[in-house]
């Protein structure tokens, strides 16, 4: 069985690409998915497998620690995928979905934006400092290259302003910013990639043509955005079977009434295929639950391997 490596994945993928592999992955018929949760109350081992009944089946293994980078220097998300031929059941390849999930993610959230935001789009607020949002600057700024600014938010100032001066150091002309309500009411972006289990987005700040990309949610017990987020806003997802299964953004909301199951308007298939219209106005505020899943994993792995061509 061959591994596949971080530096490995760099030389495989690039965001544009992926983007397209994503979306057309979504013009197809969704794989059969099942995903499992254990740990205690903050540390977590997640496992979600995937089957599309095509060249693949497998499993992303996943641990996660919110404590490790403050306390150990290590990502906060670690994880590995184990593929195997879906004929014959041998194992076929193990990746380093530490970073594949960077790549999956970010791409995941831009395919959402490419659908969803609108074109004119100038700032982007990056609620999170943690290793996954420079990814998600960059993804939405490929999607929107017309984003002139981005402010990073985060609880700790320290690690906003070091996320922010990463990105001056690509390029991008991205501030620190201390006060996330501040930050938000001129946002024509917002993306939230944090550990939050309340809500740190309320929807009364919402500027109308706003959209909203929430990431950080991934457990039955986390939450981002507020009631008044969802009610105000065009709500979507990427997989209904992902979202309604173990995302606290949809099901907390949904166990008190506060929206239906029919208030989701679509997912990425639906988008794909041009079954729904995300945005039908200008100042419509739109929602995109980034919900992950292994049939995301499925495809970036199967894109990075015909890359490599390891899988033959």
């Amino acid at each position: 069985m061959r591994w596949v490596s971080a530096e490995e994945l760099r030389m495989g993928l690039d965001l544009a690409s992926l983007i397209d592999a994503l979306e057309a992955g979504h013009k197809g018929a969704p794989p059969e998915l099942s995903e499992n949760l254990i740990g205690p109350d903050a540390n977590r081992y997640l496992v979600r497998s995937a089957h599309d009944g095509n060249m693949f089946l497998g499993s992303k293994l996943i641990t996660i620690v919110p404590d490790n980078p403050q306390k150990r220097a290590l990502p906060s998300v670690q994880a590995v995928i184990v593929l195997f031929d879906a004929t014959n059941g041998t194992p076929k390849v193990a990746l380093d979905a530490t970073e594949l999930t960077y790549w999956k993610t970010s791409a995941d959230s831009a395919l959402g934006s490419k659908f969803l935001s609108r074109q004119d789009a100038r700032i982007l607020v990056m609620a999170g400092a943690g290793g996954l949002a420079p990814w998600l600057v960059r993804a939405h700024m490929l999607v929107r290259p017309e984003l002139e600014k981005v402010l990073v938010w985060n609880r700790t100032p320290d690690r906003a302003r070091t996320c922010a001066a990463m990105l001056m150091g690509e390029g991008i002309d991205a501030q620190m910013v201390e006060n996330l309500e501040q930050a938000v009411r001129q946002a024509d972006i917002v993306s939230t990639a944090t550990m939050a289990r309340e809500p740190i987005l309320q929807g009364d700040w919402l500027k109308p043509g706003a959209h909203i990309d929430l990431v950080g949610s991934f457990s039955p017990d986390t939450r981002e955005a507020d009631d008044e987020t969802l009610l105000r806003a065009r709500l979507l997802v990427d997989c209904r079977e992902s979202a309604l299964t173990g995302v606290g953004e949809i099901l907390i909301p949904l166990k008190q009434g506060v929206i239906e199951e029919s208030d989701i308007i679509g997912d990425l298939y639906d988008l794909a295929r041009g079954g729904v219209s995300g945005r039908t106005h200008v100042e419509d505020i739109t929602l995109f639950k980034n919900a992950g899943g292994a049939h995301l994993d499925l495809m970036v792995a199967t894109a990075v391997l015909n890359r490599l061509g390891k899988d033959k």
